[in-house]
């Protein structure tokens, strides 16, 4: 019998204070507490270093692989565990405008980074979309993933289905989401979930600035083994308090169910639309 495909996540809820020194602390304490419970991989949040937009923007980007970037290499070495960095502001070599880019560290060393593609709001103004997906096969986890930063998920089923054709199975997905957000996020994560039969894990953080809340609540969304359609989604949510969001994700149960489901999705290819009068 083949055993089943299983892996440890830790999901790192901070609350984002306006003194970053204070920022760092918390951070290292979190992974280091989830490192200590054999996590296989570690998520942070699409933000988790304050940013002050009301200074020049040399003051709040950082600059290629700075310091927030040697913070999280640092700790995936030092705890000797793998780390999602979350957003990180910085500029590119060569690139007048910087990127939001989340950085994949195993025992200290970069693997890959993902650009976040879909800008949100005024984000648009300031920064540099991506232009690659990135599906990355970890050889010592034995795991193929993507990482969609917050509206890259949110915005349209493409990037994740073009994830899930190219191999991926499973979803990371830091995020930035307020109050007023909540009730879309969980929906889009789920609907996510069950379009591709794939489970999709949501970071968030937990601050307030500008009049907004964020809320925390981060999520892991896999499913209940047993029928494949309907299937059961299992949704676990941390509240909304900092601190470590650990759970095991069964990967074997939505590998085994996925082929078939996306079997089943005739081709945009060959429907043609029509457009009546009346």
């Amino acid at each position: 019998m083949v055993p089943p495909k299983n892996v440890q996540i830790s999901l790192i809820q901070p609350y984002v204070h306006e003194i970053n020194e204070e920022n760092i602390t918390h951070m290292e304490s979190y992974i280091e507490s989830a490192a200590q419970n054999n996590s296989d991989l570690i998520c942070l949040p699409e933000r988790w270093f304050y940013l002050d937009f009301t200074k020049t923007p040399q003051e709040y980007i950082q600059s290629p692989r700075g310091s927030q970037y040697q913070y999280v290499k640092q700790w995936s070495k030092e705890y000797n565990t793998s780390i999602i960095s979350g957003g990180i502001w910085e500029y590119h070599k060569g690139v007048e405008r910087p990127f939001v880019s989340a950085y994949y560290f195993r025992n200290g060393q970069e693997l890959f980074h993902q650009d976040k593609i879909h800008l949100y709001g005024a984000e648009k103004l300031l920064l540099s979309p991506g232009k690659d997906l990135v599906i990355f096969n970890d050889s010592a986890l034995k795991l193929s993933f993507s990482i969609l930063i917050c509206f890259d998920l949110h915005i349209s089923s493409h990037l994740t289905r073009l994830a899930v054709d190219n191999g991926a199975e499973i979803i990371f997905s830091p995020t930035l989401i307020r109050q007023t957000g909540g009730d879309n996020w969980k929906i889009y994560l789920q609907a996510r979930a069950l379009e591709n039969r794939i489970p999709v894990i949501s970071c968030n953080s937990i601050f307030q600035q500008y009049g907004r809340n964020f809320i925390g609540l981060s999520k892991i969304i896999q499913f209940h083994k047993g029928s494949s359609s309907p299937v059961s989604l299992m949704c676990d949510e941390a509240n909304s308090e900092p601190g470590v969001f650990s759970r095991s994700v069964n990967l074997s149960f939505p590998n085994k169910i996925r082929h078939k489901r996306l079997s089943e999705i005739v081709s945009k290819d060959t429907i043609t639309p029509i457009n009546m009068d009346l």
